[in-house]
């Protein structure tokens, strides 16, 4: 990924998208939610140009060993375009669901104008901010954007066998868990309504059993930048095999 100024001639290709960038610790898959809470004013007027231009953002993760810019942590090269929904005030603090929709994957990041301060507890207005820069830099931003392009749907399908066999592995591993935590009764109806929520083989299920499955940074990120159903398949079963090895080891550290 490149780095650009605002005030430099940005002119994405026609299948280019220039979008704000949400910087956070883990990502956000395809179809998934989360309710967001926004204090910061860089997210603030994130927020205010997404309404007021009705447009999506980018939910990307950090990626820690990249330089940052302007004290910002730089994220990886790909996201989740993100769809914000019943955006209300709560204090000082504005609240939000946030619904994954496409992938997606950075090609120049936008730098923003200011250098990343630390305000404490009682950050300025955002009118405050941007007087800091309005008048040198009135197209900036005081969070990061980035010229963007969507990425396409995956190619391929997973066999009936393998599917089915990693529902199995993922029922499984929720009865183990139920069985270490006690919480056992409700097991077989747990058991049947897993199998009815993933009976179907397809794009928007593998997304949902990543988004569940999956925590770690690296096998996100990885996920995501799958260009067949085969690879977020794959991820999803070793990270179910890695759960339960956890569990193995905790099982026979206790007895």
């Amino acid at each position: 990924m490149d780095q650009v100024s605002a005030e430099d001639n940005l002119s994405p290709l026609q299948e280019q998208l220039i979008i704000p960038l949400f910087v956070l610790d883990s990502l956000l898959m395809p179809g998934d939610s989360m309710m967001m809470r926004v204090f910061e004013p860089r997210y603030k007027q994130m927020l205010d140009d997404i309404v007021m231009e009705t447009l999506p953002y980018g939910h990307v993760v950090e990626n820690s060993s990249a330089p940052q810019i302007k004290g910002w942590a730089i994220p990886f090269d790909v996201g989740t375009l993100v769809e914000v929904d019943d955006l209300q005030e709560n204090g000082s603090n504005l609240l939000y669901s946030a619904t994954g929709r496409n992938r997606f994957r950075i090609i120049s990041i936008i730098k923003p104008e200011l250098e990343n301060s630390d305000f404490e507890s009682i950050f300025p207005s955002v009118y405050d901010l941007e007087k800091k820069y309005s008048e040198n830099a009135p197209n900036g931003k005081l969070y990061l954007r980035a010229i963007i392009e969507i990425m396409p749907e995956l190619k391929g399908v997973v066999n009936d066998n393998k599917w089915n066999n990693l529902i199995s592995l993922w029922e499984t591993y929720i009865m183990q868990i139920a069985e270490i935590t006690g919480v056992n009764e409700n097991n077989s109806r747990l058991a049947t309504e897993l199998r009815e929520t993933f009976k179907q083989q397809n794009e928007e299920n593998a997304w949902r059993l990543a988004s569940m499955v999956i925590d770690t940074i690296e096998d996100q990120v990885t996920c995501l930048k799958s260009e067949n159903i085969k690879e977020v398949v794959d991820i999803i079963e070793s990270s179910i095999q890695q759960k339960m090895n956890m569990i193995k080891f905790f099982r026979e550290s206790n007895e």
